[in-house]
Protein backbone atom coordinates (compact mmCIF):
# COMPACT_ATOMS: atom_id res chain seq x y z
CA UNK A 1 0.00 0.00 0.00
CA UNK A 2 1.42 3.34 -0.75
CA UNK A 3 1.34 6.57 1.29
CA UNK A 4 2.33 10.03 0.38
CA UNK A 5 5.00 11.59 2.22
CA UNK A 6 5.10 15.82 2.77
CA UNK A 7 8.59 16.76 2.17
CA UNK A 8 9.75 20.55 2.21
CA UNK A 9 8.59 21.17 -1.30
CA UNK A 10 6.51 18.31 -2.39
CA UNK A 11 4.37 15.49 -1.23
CA UNK A 12 5.65 12.66 -2.64
CA UNK A 13 4.11 8.95 -3.14
CA UNK A 14 5.96 6.31 -1.91
CA UNK A 15 5.30 1.96 -1.59
CA UNK A 16 7.46 1.13 1.62
CA UNK A 17 8.14 -2.64 3.01
CA UNK A 18 9.35 -2.92 6.54
CA UNK A 19 10.14 -6.59 6.36
CA UNK A 20 13.87 -6.11 6.44
CA UNK A 21 16.62 -7.45 8.26
CA UNK A 22 19.16 -4.60 8.05
CA UNK A 23 19.30 -0.91 9.42
CA UNK A 24 19.60 0.27 5.68
CA UNK A 25 16.80 1.60 3.51
CA UNK A 26 16.92 0.15 -0.31
CA UNK A 27 15.33 3.08 -2.35
CA UNK A 28 14.35 2.48 -6.18
CA UNK A 29 14.30 4.98 -8.52
CA UNK A 30 12.59 4.58 -11.59
CA UNK A 31 13.11 5.74 -15.35
CA UNK A 32 11.41 9.05 -17.57
CA UNK A 33 8.24 8.07 -17.95
CA UNK A 34 7.97 5.71 -15.12
CA UNK A 35 6.55 5.20 -11.82
CA UNK A 36 7.07 3.53 -8.90
CA UNK A 37 5.60 -0.06 -10.14
CA UNK A 38 8.66 0.33 -12.74
CA UNK A 39 10.87 -1.00 -10.02
CA UNK A 40 8.38 -3.85 -8.99
CA UNK A 41 10.44 -6.70 -9.36
CA UNK A 42 13.47 -5.50 -7.90
CA UNK A 43 11.42 -4.30 -4.76
CA UNK A 44 9.48 -7.89 -4.34
CA UNK A 45 12.87 -9.58 -4.75
CA UNK A 46 15.11 -7.17 -2.13
CA UNK A 47 12.19 -7.12 0.83
CA UNK A 48 12.76 -10.10 2.52
CA UNK A 49 16.23 -8.68 3.90
CA UNK A 50 15.95 -5.42 3.53
CA UNK A 51 13.55 -2.37 3.99
CA UNK A 52 12.65 -0.57 0.74
CA UNK A 53 11.06 2.15 -0.96
CA UNK A 54 9.91 2.82 -4.30
CA UNK A 55 7.94 6.07 -5.41
CA UNK A 56 6.82 7.89 -8.10
CA UNK A 57 9.20 10.90 -9.44
CA UNK A 58 7.59 14.22 -9.51
CA UNK A 59 5.10 14.65 -12.39
CA UNK A 60 4.94 10.94 -12.23
CA UNK A 61 2.12 8.90 -10.41
CA UNK A 62 0.81 10.45 -7.44
CA UNK A 63 3.29 12.67 -6.62
CA UNK A 64 3.30 16.53 -7.02
CA UNK A 65 4.01 17.95 -10.45
CA UNK A 66 7.45 19.10 -11.56
CA UNK A 67 8.42 22.83 -10.94
CA UNK A 68 8.38 24.68 -14.46
CA UNK A 69 11.46 24.64 -15.39
CA UNK A 70 12.61 21.09 -14.52
CA UNK A 71 15.69 18.85 -14.70
CA UNK A 72 17.20 16.19 -12.51
CA UNK A 73 18.44 18.18 -10.00
CA UNK A 74 15.32 18.89 -9.38
CA UNK A 75 14.58 15.62 -8.79
CA UNK A 76 17.18 15.14 -6.83
CA UNK A 77 16.42 17.55 -4.77
CA UNK A 78 13.40 15.79 -3.86
CA UNK A 79 14.99 12.48 -3.44
CA UNK A 80 17.57 14.45 -0.82
CA UNK A 81 14.28 16.20 0.61
CA UNK A 82 12.76 12.72 1.05
CA UNK A 83 15.97 11.11 2.55
CA UNK A 84 15.60 13.60 4.97
CA UNK A 85 12.16 12.76 6.14
CA UNK A 86 13.15 9.40 7.04
CA UNK A 87 13.96 7.74 10.39
CA UNK A 88 16.95 6.32 8.29
CA UNK A 89 21.26 6.76 8.81
CA UNK A 90 21.99 4.73 5.96
CA UNK A 91 20.31 4.15 2.68
CA UNK A 92 21.56 2.11 -0.56
CA UNK A 93 19.81 3.63 -4.38
CA UNK A 94 19.14 2.03 -7.06
CA UNK A 95 18.59 4.25 -9.87
CA UNK A 96 16.93 2.93 -13.69
CA UNK A 97 17.59 5.07 -16.52
CA UNK A 98 16.61 8.85 -15.62
CA UNK A 99 16.66 7.06 -11.83
CA UNK A 100 20.37 6.47 -11.89
CA UNK A 101 21.51 10.00 -12.94
CA UNK A 102 19.12 11.05 -9.91
CA UNK A 103 20.95 8.49 -7.78
CA UNK A 104 24.84 9.48 -9.01
CA UNK A 105 23.81 13.30 -7.75
CA UNK A 106 22.34 12.03 -4.69
CA UNK A 107 25.64 10.37 -3.95
CA UNK A 108 27.80 13.01 -4.57
CA UNK A 109 25.90 15.58 -2.14
CA UNK A 110 24.50 12.97 0.68
CA UNK A 111 26.98 11.32 3.01
CA UNK A 112 24.10 8.82 4.12
CA UNK A 113 24.04 6.87 1.01
CA UNK A 114 26.52 4.11 1.06
CA UNK A 115 26.22 2.44 -2.33
CA UNK A 116 25.01 2.86 -5.73
CA UNK A 117 23.28 0.18 -8.21
CA UNK A 118 23.36 2.26 -11.94
CA UNK A 119 20.80 0.53 -13.95
CA UNK A 120 21.28 1.34 -17.48
CA UNK A 121 21.31 5.31 -16.31
CA UNK A 122 24.10 7.95 -15.78
CA UNK A 123 26.03 8.19 -18.60
CA UNK A 124 26.64 10.69 -21.68
CA UNK A 125 23.41 10.57 -23.50
CA UNK A 126 24.31 11.07 -27.57
CA UNK A 127 22.20 11.31 -30.59
CA UNK A 128 21.01 7.79 -30.58
CA UNK A 129 19.55 8.70 -27.22
CA UNK A 130 17.37 11.64 -27.90
CA UNK A 131 16.11 9.99 -31.43
CA UNK A 132 15.13 6.55 -29.31
CA UNK A 133 13.42 8.45 -26.52
CA UNK A 134 11.72 11.83 -27.89
CA UNK A 135 9.31 10.04 -30.37
CA UNK A 136 7.89 7.72 -26.95
CA UNK A 137 6.88 11.17 -25.26
CA UNK A 138 4.76 11.72 -28.08
CA UNK A 139 2.15 9.73 -25.97
CA UNK A 140 2.21 12.27 -23.72
CA UNK A 141 0.45 14.82 -25.65
CA UNK A 142 -2.41 13.04 -26.59
CA UNK A 143 -5.78 12.01 -25.25
CA UNK A 144 -7.60 8.82 -25.45
CA UNK A 145 -11.06 7.14 -25.58
CA UNK A 146 -10.51 4.53 -22.77
CA UNK A 147 -8.14 3.31 -20.50
CA UNK A 148 -8.46 -0.34 -22.74
CA UNK A 149 -6.84 2.00 -25.84
CA UNK A 150 -3.95 3.18 -23.92
CA UNK A 151 -3.64 -0.24 -22.68
CA UNK A 152 -3.23 -1.76 -26.05
CA UNK A 153 -1.20 0.79 -27.89
CA UNK A 154 1.41 0.35 -24.76
CA UNK A 155 0.96 -3.96 -24.96
CA UNK A 156 1.57 -3.31 -28.52
CA UNK A 157 4.55 -0.68 -27.78
CA UNK A 158 6.26 -3.34 -25.00
CA UNK A 159 5.75 -6.22 -27.01
CA UNK A 160 7.61 -4.68 -29.73
CA UNK A 161 10.51 -4.34 -27.35
CA UNK A 162 10.83 -7.84 -25.58
CA UNK A 163 8.11 -6.82 -22.18
CA UNK A 164 6.77 -10.36 -21.35
CA UNK A 165 2.98 -8.90 -20.42
CA UNK A 166 1.72 -9.43 -17.13
CA UNK A 167 -0.81 -8.56 -14.27
CA UNK A 168 2.16 -5.63 -13.15
CA UNK A 169 2.30 -4.25 -16.23
CA UNK A 170 -1.04 -3.65 -16.40
CA UNK A 171 -0.57 -1.87 -12.76
CA UNK A 172 2.43 -0.23 -14.14
CA UNK A 173 -0.19 1.34 -17.16
CA UNK A 174 -3.03 2.11 -14.91
CA UNK A 175 -0.79 4.33 -12.47
CA UNK A 176 -0.07 6.78 -15.24
CA UNK A 177 -3.20 7.74 -16.48
CA UNK A 178 -6.13 9.30 -15.23
CA UNK A 179 -9.64 10.82 -16.30
CA UNK A 180 -9.86 14.37 -17.49
CA UNK A 181 -13.48 15.71 -18.55
CA UNK A 182 -14.26 12.42 -19.96
CA UNK A 183 -11.13 11.37 -21.66
CA UNK A 184 -7.85 9.40 -20.82
CA UNK A 185 -4.77 11.33 -20.50
CA UNK A 186 -0.93 10.25 -19.67
CA UNK A 187 -0.54 11.64 -15.63
CA UNK A 188 3.03 13.53 -16.74
CA UNK A 189 3.17 16.64 -18.82
CA UNK A 190 4.30 16.64 -21.95
CA UNK A 191 6.41 19.91 -21.90
CA UNK A 192 7.80 19.04 -18.34
CA UNK A 193 8.89 15.17 -19.18
CA UNK A 194 10.53 16.92 -21.99
CA UNK A 195 12.77 19.05 -20.08
CA UNK A 196 14.05 16.51 -17.89
CA UNK A 197 14.83 14.57 -20.79
CA UNK A 198 16.79 17.42 -21.91
CA UNK A 199 18.72 17.88 -18.75
CA UNK A 200 20.75 14.34 -19.39
CA UNK A 201 22.71 16.42 -22.01
CA UNK A 202 23.39 19.47 -19.51
CA UNK A 203 24.56 17.05 -16.41
CA UNK A 204 27.63 17.59 -15.03
CA UNK A 205 28.64 14.09 -14.94
CA UNK A 206 32.56 14.92 -14.43
CA UNK A 207 31.96 17.11 -11.28
CA UNK A 208 29.48 14.54 -10.02
CA UNK A 209 31.71 11.60 -10.87
CA UNK A 210 34.92 13.40 -8.88
CA UNK A 211 32.45 13.39 -5.93
CA UNK A 212 31.35 10.21 -5.49
CA UNK A 213 33.19 8.58 -2.88
CA UNK A 214 30.86 5.10 -2.54
CA UNK A 215 31.11 1.95 -4.68
CA UNK A 216 28.91 1.96 -7.46
CA UNK A 217 27.56 -0.97 -9.13
CA UNK A 218 27.08 -0.23 -12.98
CA UNK A 219 24.46 -2.42 -15.44
CA UNK A 220 25.13 -1.49 -19.17
CA UNK A 221 22.28 -2.89 -21.29
CA UNK A 222 23.69 -3.74 -24.66
CA UNK A 223 20.60 -5.28 -26.34
CA UNK A 224 19.15 -3.26 -28.78
CA UNK A 225 16.13 -0.66 -29.18
CA UNK A 226 15.88 -0.14 -32.86
CA UNK A 227 18.15 -0.85 -35.58
CA UNK A 228 20.41 -2.78 -33.39
CA UNK A 229 20.94 0.21 -31.43
CA UNK A 230 20.84 0.05 -27.64
CA UNK A 231 19.37 3.14 -25.72
CA UNK A 232 22.48 4.20 -24.24
CA UNK A 233 25.75 2.90 -25.82
CA UNK A 234 28.70 1.34 -23.99
CA UNK A 235 30.90 4.14 -25.23
CA UNK A 236 28.87 6.84 -23.03
CA UNK A 237 29.62 5.06 -19.86
CA UNK A 238 33.24 5.70 -20.39
CA UNK A 239 33.80 8.65 -18.55
CA UNK A 240 31.94 7.95 -15.62
CA UNK A 241 34.39 4.33 -15.79
CA UNK A 242 37.00 6.54 -15.90
CA UNK A 243 36.02 8.90 -13.34
CA UNK A 244 34.33 6.96 -10.39
CA UNK A 245 37.14 6.18 -7.65
CA UNK A 246 35.21 2.37 -7.18
CA UNK A 247 33.18 1.26 -9.41
CA UNK A 248 32.43 -2.06 -11.15
CA UNK A 249 30.51 -2.53 -14.43
CA UNK A 250 28.56 -5.52 -15.75
CA UNK A 251 27.04 -6.27 -19.22
CA UNK A 252 23.50 -7.42 -19.86
CA UNK A 253 22.53 -8.61 -22.96
CA UNK A 254 18.31 -7.92 -23.17
CA UNK A 255 18.04 -4.18 -23.93
CA UNK A 256 16.71 -0.98 -21.54
CA UNK A 257 13.51 -2.05 -21.05
CA UNK A 258 13.74 -5.57 -20.36
CA UNK A 259 15.62 -5.52 -17.52
CA UNK A 260 12.97 -3.59 -15.48
CA UNK A 261 9.81 -4.51 -17.04
CA UNK A 262 11.00 -8.34 -17.10
CA UNK A 263 11.97 -10.15 -14.04
CA UNK A 264 15.62 -11.21 -13.72
CA UNK A 265 16.22 -13.30 -10.84
CA UNK A 266 19.88 -14.18 -11.98
CA UNK A 267 20.75 -9.94 -12.20
CA UNK A 268 19.05 -9.41 -8.81
CA UNK A 269 21.38 -12.27 -7.80
CA UNK A 270 24.40 -9.98 -9.22
CA UNK A 271 23.04 -6.89 -7.68
CA UNK A 272 22.72 -8.73 -4.08
CA UNK A 273 26.22 -9.69 -4.16
CA UNK A 274 27.24 -6.29 -4.44
CA UNK A 275 24.91 -4.89 -1.97
CA UNK A 276 26.06 -7.74 0.52
CA UNK A 277 29.92 -6.99 -0.01
CA UNK A 278 31.69 -5.26 2.66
Amino acid sequence: MTERIQTKEKIINVNKTDNGKNDILLIFIHGLTGNYLQMHHFQEHFKENYDTLSYDLSGRGDSSIQSDPTNIHQHTEDLLQLIDSLDYDKFILAGYSMGGYIALDAAAQSDKIQKIVALDGGGVANEDTSNLVIPSLGRLEKSFDSSDDYLEMMKQSYGALGVEWSAVMDQVIKHEIHEVKGAIHPKSDYVLTKQDFESFYDYSHTKIYENIKVPVMLVICTGPIKDNTPLFSKDSYSLMLDTVNDIKSTDYGLNHYEIVFNNNPDLNKVIEKFIEME
